[in-house]
């Protein structure tokens, strides 16, 4: 199992590259996101959103649960945001910052789209919530992390 990493890790500021490829390796990350969120459920910040970067691996893919009651996690490989409107202060931490909070504006509802692990476009709406995760993990590929976006509220 790979382990999250965190800040200091300057990993975490890289732009994570495109998968060209949907191999057994992007398959075998995909697996393991999902495996990391489901495992860590229990903790006291339940993951909803994972990007690879935060496993180590510098490539364009994220996971998420769809809504909070969900127990499937979808993988979008080469996501990109096709609109944002709308917005809201929020409050915001990450796995990769730990015991750190911090307040931020964000979209309302936004669209997001890529490929499936079968290789297939889907887009993803959401709202609230989801839509700060879809941002979140976006910004997370784009090597932005949200102490850079926000300001820490002390947590």
């Amino acid at each position: 199992m790979r382990e999250l990493i965190t800040l200091p890790n300057e990993l975490l500021r890289k732009i994570s590259e495109p998968v060209e490829k949907i191999d057994s390796e992007i398959k075998a990350l995909a697996s393991d996101m999902a495996e990391f969120m489901r495992l860590n459920q229990s903790k006291r910040l339940r993951p909803v959103g994972l990007s690879a970067v935060q496993l180590g691996e510098l490539v364009r893919v994220l996971a998420f649960y769809p809504s909070p009651q969900s127990e499937d996690i979808h993988v979008l490989i080469n996501p990109e945001l096709v609109y944002a409107k709308g917005g809201r202060r929020v409050y915001e931490s990450c796995l990769s910052i730990p015991g750190k909070e911090f307040t931020m504006r964000r979209a309302k509802i936004v669209k997001i789209r890529g490929l499936t692990l079968d290789g297939v476009g889907k887009s993803f709406r959401g709202r609230d919530t989801l839509a700060q995760v879809f941002q979140h993990e976006i910004n997370h590929l784009d090597g932005i992390l949200i102490d850079q976006r926000g300001q820490e509220t002390g947590g």
